[in-house]
């Protein structure tokens, strides 16, 4: 028989290798361009062309400069704020920019709604676009996330020999 001392560390270790395990397997990749301080700086512009800074958070966040003449659909195409795709994906764009010393909304769309416009909105040096993507749970989703508990309820009930009367 094993000492409580020695299971209940084994218990321990398995818990954090199932609870923090998967995110140690999900890497970032930058997407090129360079990081400064953790901000990534990407540059988009032709040699002596006249360029602004856009900051843009989600898909590949970073600070963008790009050329006066760029719009902001490029622009969600250049930082990869398409999302994944697919049915279950949704992808809001939202264009802030600073009037009167405050920073207010200029634009709030569903990419889908954003992709058909016939002109899109016009950057200026100092934007924000914030680029926010959610997926909706589907049953796969629910099956992972149930099947995953079962797990760590069986391991736990194992290691730390629980009976269930």
């Amino acid at each position: 028989m094993r000492s409580p001392h020695l299971r209940y560390t084994t218990g321990l270790a398995l818990c954090l290798m199932l609870i923090a395990g998967p995110a140690w397997g999900q890497q970032q990749g930058t997407g090129g361009g360079i990081q400064a301080g953790g901000t990534a700086y990407y540059t988009f512009a032709r040699p002596g062309q006249n360029t602004i800074e856009v900051l843009v958070l989600g898909g590949q966040s970073g600070i963008y400069e790009v050329g006066e003449n760029i719009n902001m659909g490029q622009l969600v195409a250049l930082s990869g704020g398409g999302g994944g795709g697919g049915r279950r994906t949704r992808v809001t764009v939202r264009h802030f920019r600073l009037e009167d010393g405050q920073r207010k909304k200029i634009l709030d769309q569903d990419l889908d709604d954003f992709a058909e416009r016939s002109q899109y909105p016009s950057l200026q040096d100092g934007d924000v676009i914030r680029i926010e993507t959610s997926q909706k749970i589907g049953w796969r989703d629910g099956l992972r996330i149930a099947t995953t508990a079962l797990s760590l309820t069986l391991t736990l009930l194992t290691v730390f020999d629980i009976n269930v009367r």
